[in-house]
């Protein structure tokens, strides 16, 4: 049998964070290192230590990458986390911060938890216990696990004692990973943390100066992004720090003073007095007790600067319930409808399809597989399959990824899988076989097609003939600011109040934006049509400096083009939720009104749109078919 190439890089697997210990004997739990995740490659003597982002860390932790080069495999891919341990054994985060910064890698050490890769062997679908018996078996040769490459001891099921005894001993907590489950990269439910005292990470927007004797700085003030991408202010932190940070943490900050707040909702009066404000560019680990009603912490200590994680991705975990323990019928339900590989087949099955070369790459700037896309839409099937169900599609296929071949395919012209149907449409006077879907197989069976971007008609089964929304393209030139386009969304937005219309938006997963329009389903296409027309008209006649309504380019410089033509039979745009054939692998959002205010072009993607979407209070679109309005002749005359 061949042997499997060694991945470059693989996006690490993350935890959910939840409020207790699962139950059930699935389970598998580790102690939760207070450290750094680092992924370590080895392949014929050369040791690559990188950050959950690939950034390269090897030189910084020289020792490691020389202790790496002795594991008894030529071609290695480990999981781990890097902790510092102090003369007495503890982990200490701070001690991690000096030693990587003063370079005193005496006290680092590498706890390796799972094996994705060894000489040939892709392991990442096989189940992780045994994944780690083969890691295990790797590192045995280290006497009494000791040394500065260790292996991550784990224990099958005891979870609630284990998580009891790392309280106590005042550790961070532990973790719990489905035993029997395959690596899947991104974040999900097989792999949870469950936390002793409540931590996580800041953005640090500003900083007060000391008071007393004390020298450096007296707080920190903290927030984290919320789903809209503004900063939100939660708080001060002013415990926790040693005369050596606070010297070298002041140092840094001031060169990121900025005259105003970056938060959104600053502290007011004798809490905003004497605050030196700052770029948003640094985050910190803080330890605390609770929040309080009004999104503030209490009784914070800080732990420590977080070099590994962007500030910009900085987000307010939330602990959600621990999953059920499956009955045995429906466990086994589970596992078949899961990544269920046979030994030595590349084949994977998600939802019930086979997914063949899983791990073939689509977007390779960030190393996006196949199978990261089926387990995408896995995720968020509940929230993409509303805005599929009876409508024909129009797919843009590119079997070998985004950069190479595209093509585009509406018609049902070869077998498909079951899990895709046909709708039936009249063109030209024939019938015509459209593809549909109206299930989480049918789109997984679309993954497997190689489909990157999946656009949809403006109308449904079983009327056809009789459109049931309006979209309009915001097109902005080449040279527009976001300021434009927001005004140019919150403008058609207006325009259609004044008819009684209803509109939503969200993003295209490009440089600009959709508004949406849910009507009812009784005018014909070349009515919809007709009055979509007319309203981006008005628009271009009202301010004809900022928008135009043809498609000409040489009129479109500096303006925005409102794009009406999707609202033509067989025309479509790109479905919610879709990914897009583009870098970055980004996602079409439908976003609140509200979240305008930032600029969300691009910002969602297949790695942080279900975290999102798992963090939201309600659908952003949740008034959606209450504001289901009919198109009529006399709404059409007010606008010409």
């Amino acid at each position: 049998m061949a042997a499997d190439p060694m991945p470059q890089f693989v996006q690490p697997q993350l935890a959910t964070l939840v409020s207790a210990v699962p139950e059930g004997d699935r389970w598998l739990h580790e102690l939760k290192f207070d450290g750094y995740r680092i992924l370590c490659r080895v392949d014929d003597g050369r040791v690559l230590l990188l950050t959950r982002n690939a950034q390269d860390w090897t030189r910084r932790m020289r020792g490691l990458a020389e202790a790496a080069k002795e594991l008894p495999a030529r071609q290695v891919f480990i999981d781990g986390e890097v902790v510092a341990v102090d003369d007495r054994g503890i982990h200490s985060f701070q001690l991690l911060q000096n030693s990587f910064k003063y370079g005193d890698a005496s006290h680092l050490v590498y706890y390796a938890f799972d094996l994705l890769y060894v000489d040939g062997r892709d392991l990442r679908a096989a189940p992780l216990l045994e994944r780690k018996e083969i890691l295990q078996r790797l590192l045995s040769e280290r006497k009494n696990n000791s040394g500065p490459f260790r292996f991550s001891e784990h224990w099958l099921g005891q979870g609630k004692e284990l998580f009891d005894k790392a309280c106590e001993m005042r550790l961070e907590g532990i973790m719990a990973k489905r035993a029997d489950d395959p690596y899947r990269s991104g974040r999900g439910r097989s792999w949870l943390k469950i936390k002793c005292m409540k931590s996580q990470e800041f953005v640090i927007g500003g900083f007060t100066d000391p008071a007393g004797a004390r020298y450096g700085f007296g707080a920190l003030l903290l927030g984290v992004y919320d789903d809209s991408g503004a900063l939100r202010y939660n708080g001060r932190v002013g415990t926790g720090f040693d005369d050596r940070l606070l010297r070298d943490l002041r140092a840094r900050l001031e060169k990121l003073e900025r005259p105003a707040s970056p938060f959104v909702n600053p502290p007011k009066g004798a809490g905003a007095r004497g605050v030196h404000w700052v770029e948003p560019a640094l985050a910190g680990e803080v330890e605390f007790s609770a929040w309080t009603s009004d999104g503030l912490l209490r009784h914070p200590s800080f732990k420590g600067v977080r070099e590994d994680k962007p500030a910009a991705e900085i987000r307010q975990e939330t602990a959600a319930p621990p999953p059920r323990e499956l009955a045995p019928s429906d466990r086994t339900a589970k596992i078949q409808n899961a990544r269920t590989p046979q030994r030595g087949q590349d084949d994977v099955i998600i939802a019930g399809v086979r997914l063949t070369h899983p791990d073939r790459i689509l977007y390779p700037d960030q190393g996006i597989t196949k199978r990261d896309l089926a387990l995408y839409y896995e995720q968020i099937a509940d929230w993409i399959l509303p805005h599929l169900e009876g409508r024909p599609l129009t797919l843009v296929r590119c079997p070998e990824g985004y950069r190479k071949q595209c093509f585009y395919q509406r018609h049902v012209r070869e077998h498909l899988s079951a899990p895709i149907r046909a709708i039936a449409v009249r063109e030209q006077g024939e019938t015509a076989r459209y593809v549909a879907v109206d299930s989480l197989p049918g789109v997984i069976a679309l993954v497997q097609m190689g489909v990157l971007e999946i656009h949809t008609w403006g109308s449904r089964l079983p009327r056809l003939e009789r459109p049931d929304r309006m979209t309009f393209d915001l097109d902005p030139g080449p040279d527009m600011g976001w300021d434009e386009v927001k005004a140019g969304a919150e403008h058609l937005r207006a325009r259609l109040k004044d008819l009684d219309l209803g509109a939503f938006v969200k993003t295209t997963g490009g440089k600009g934006l959709h508004v949406v329009v849910p009507i009812a389903p009784k005018q014909s296409w070349d009515f919809v049509k007709d009055f979509s027309r007319a309203v981006a008209e008005s628009l271009a006649r009202e301010a004809p400096e900022r928008y135009v309504a043809t498609m000409s380019k040489a009129k479109r410089h500096g303006k925005i083009f409102i794009d009406y033509l999707r609202n033509s039979r067989t025309a479509t745009a790109v479905s919610a939720y879709s990914t897009r054939a583009r870098p970055g692998a980004t996602v079409s959002m439908p976003l609140r009104w509200p979240e305008l205010k930032n600029d969300l072009r691009g910002r969602f993607n297949i790695r942080n749109a279900p975290e999102r979407l798992r963090r939201l209070r309600a659908d952003p679109w949740r008034d959606y078919e209450a504001a289901r309005r009919p198109l009529t002749a006399k709404l059409l005359r007010r606008l010409a």
